[in-house]
Formats: structure tokens, sequence, C-alpha cells
């Protein structure tokens, strides 16, 4: 996977749809209110919002049993994000997102869940911006 990906072409490899007030929906899948790094605007790949949705329609079909869906990896991929916790990336990457925290730079995650599609986040180095979305979507040109 290409974690090194091009700033200035993100918004031409995931369409997205921003998803609201990026501060509260921080605080409310963490429980805290302050962060070591400003996410800035939150948007999310079409690929992803369409995962969510098509686990939501299951769960209401289904009923209780499916809170493994998806969306909860979701949740939890953006809360761990937001908690420097850099997920199944490699010990490099890991390494550059610490260096990002104190020197500027891209955040970049990746977070797998039994039976669903990894979610990979990217925080811009500006942070000016925070894109959820899946690895294909973040594969370098």
């Amino acid at each position: 996977m290409g974690t090194q990906m091009r700033e200035e072409s993100i918004r031409d490899q995931v369409p997205e749809r921003e998803l609201g007030p990026s501060d509260e929906l921080r605080q409310e899948a963490t429980g805290r209110t302050e962060f070591e790094f400003e996410i800035g605007r939150l948007a999310c790949s079409e690929s992803v919002l369409d995962k969510m949705e098509k686990t939501k329609k299951l769960k209401l079909e289904r009923d209780k049993s499916l809170y493994g869906s998806f969306t909860k990896c979701f949740e939890d991929s953006f809360a761990r994000h937001c908690l420097c916790d850099w997920g199944d990336v490699s010990q490099e990457q890991k390494d550059a997102n610490d260096q990002a925290l104190k020197a500027g730079g891209q955040l970049f995650s990746t977070y797998t869940h039994d039976g669903h599609p990894a979610i990979c986040i990217l925080t811009q180095s500006d942070r000016s911006e925070t894109v959820i979305g899946l690895p294909e979507e973040f594969e370098g040109d």
C-alpha cells in the first residue's frame, strides 16, 4: 500500500463527502476533549459511506446481532487515529507519524477488522483535513 500518497492528489483519488463538525465527532468517539493534533475538516470516501449504509440496513433488517458492523469498525478506527494509535501500518510508518506529530507532516493509519475491509485514515500535514477511505483509494501513483 502506498502510504506516501501525494497530498495534492487526494481529492482526485478519494471521492468524498463531509461528515460534519469534526471536533464533536472526535470528542464523542474518544470521550476526550484534548488531542495531540487537529484533524481539520473530516471527509469520508463514498465507498466507506456506502458500506456503512449497507450494514445499517442489514442491522435494521436482521435486528440486534449486527453491531460488529462496518460502522462500528469505522468508529473504532477513527477513535484510534485520534488517539495516535496508528493501527496496522509498518513500524516505519508509525515512526513517521510520531515524527510528523512533532515536526509536521501527514499522518497515515490503517486498521483491519475481521470480516470487514480495512479502513485507512489520512490527516493532511497542514491539519486542514482528515480523509477516511479504503486501502485501494490511497494507493500512490
